[in-house]
């Protein structure tokens, strides 16, 4: 972001500030056409934005953010929880070390944004007494000014987490209750994540390779939220007072359609279930012909490919649970099947009788992980058909041998 956006967010900010805190203050050359209430509880507003998923990978589970809003002085600001996309790269996303920080921008900005690329916002006003409104926007102000502190996180540091949280942190003299859990929100992670992901097979397949044990656990609910769920959350949800018990709504039933969503979702037809049973097939078809019709030469470029596939996709699990922190360092089942061992003993042994002997433990393994399946949540028929797919070129080097 530029000095000159800096600087425009930080006057921006520190004026809404006086703007909020003494009330006689007005807008520079703004008149008041907004009629305060009585005890002007309408004199900030702040709401919930809901915007609709796109096809884009870093886009496919939507966004929220907050809206604030102080109509007597003509204030009126998204706060979205982004990562910073000067300096962001894939890599560094996939590492979680993508800078994520809070930016302010007008809000008809924003939209005017957002009617480009043709999705949907849908506002719900938050049930918060003026002064927590007042407290909400210090809090996101000062996270504003604090720039990039933190890593972009699935689980820990997203927009709708973050969203929820400095709602909870805004409360004086009560505090939030979520209501009963409710489908899907009683899976665990990582199913969650496949219903939340339902439309895109391949995104699907991409952050459960990578997912490790977070798949089975079950998080903090504030760290488990996607947008397409948070609404009818919110509406079961209550504020409940510290000292009388008594609750009241999260939400005000106010709710307004800034938006409507023009896009299509458009899932890949070509899926990782198609894709891997085709490798299968072509696997045991080549087999077929190194046997009957010599296909050796071919049996070798495919192997040679099918190892460095498995290698690459290898090192890829191990950058993300050893070195990132994107989910945060867990074990990954997919790593027994999936790491570079295989590729570096047969450099060293290939030309060794005791190579044979490895390839036999290896298929044990294998078929060992295979027979796994039903037994862990994480492993899916797309990915054991790559391990079928090994196995049966493992079964054929290990008869040649």
């Amino acid at each position: 972001m530029s000095c000159r956006c800096v600087v425009r967010q930080c006057l921006a900010a520190m004026f809404a500030w006086l703007a909020l805190t003494v009330p006689g203050l007005r807008a520079f050359g703004a008149e008041p056409s907004y009629e305060l209430l009585p005890d002007s509880s309408n004199f900030v507003t702040a709401s919930l934005l809901v915007i609709s998923p796109t096809n884009t990978i870093y886009s496919v589970f939507g966004h929220c953010m907050l809206r604030m809003e102080c109509p007597v002085h003509s204030l009126d600001y998204v706060f979205t929880f982004e990562s910073d996309t000067d300096t962001g790269t894939f890599m560094t996303g996939v590492a979680g070390k993508a800078i994520a920080k809070y930016v302010a921008v007008p809000t008809a900005d924003y939209l005017q944004h957002l009617t480009q690329e043709g999705r949907g916002v849908t506002q719900y006003e938050l049930n918060l007494t003026l002064h927590e409104k007042q407290e909400l926007w210090r809090l996101l102000d000062e996270d504003m000014m604090a720039g990039g502190y933190q890593h972009f996180n699935l689980l820990f540091t997203n927009c709708l987490s973050n969203s929820i949280l400095k709602m909870q942190q805004c409360l004086q003299g009560e505090h939030f209750e979520w209501g009963a859990p409710r489908y899907p929100q009683t899976l665990v992670n990582g199913e969650l994540f496949r219903w939340s992901v339902r439309n895109f097979p391949w995104v699907e397949f991409l952050f459960v390779t990578v997912g490790g044990t977070v798949y089975d656990e079950y998080s903090q609910q504030e760290y488990r939220l996607v947008p397409e769920c948070i609404i009818p959350m919110l509406r079961e949800a209550r504020f409940v007072d510290d000292q009388t018990g008594a609750r009241r709504p999260v939400l005000t039933g106010r709710t307004e359609v800034l938006l409507e969503n023009h896009v299509q979702l458009s899932p890949s037809r070509v899926t990782p279930l198609w894709v891997f049973a085709v490798l299968l097939a072509l696997a045991v078809l080549i087999t077929i012909g190194e046997r009957c019709w010599h296909w050796r030469r071919v049996a070798l470029v495919f192997d040679g490919l099918l190892l460095t596939g498995q290698t690459l996709l290898g090192l890829l699990l191990l950058f993300v649970n050893v070195y990132s922190e994107l989910f945060g360092s867990t074990w990954n089942w997919y790593l027994i099947v999936f790491n570079p061992l295989p590729l570096l003993l047969w450099i060293w042994l290939h030309k060794r009788q005791s190579y044979r002997r490895v390839l036999a433990l290896y298929i044990i393994v294998l078929a060992a992980f295979l027979a796994a399946t039903p037994f862990i949540g994480v492993l899916d028929l797309p990915h054991q058909l790559i391990t079928a797919t090994l196995l049966v070129r493992c079964l054929s080097r290990y008869q040649q041998k």
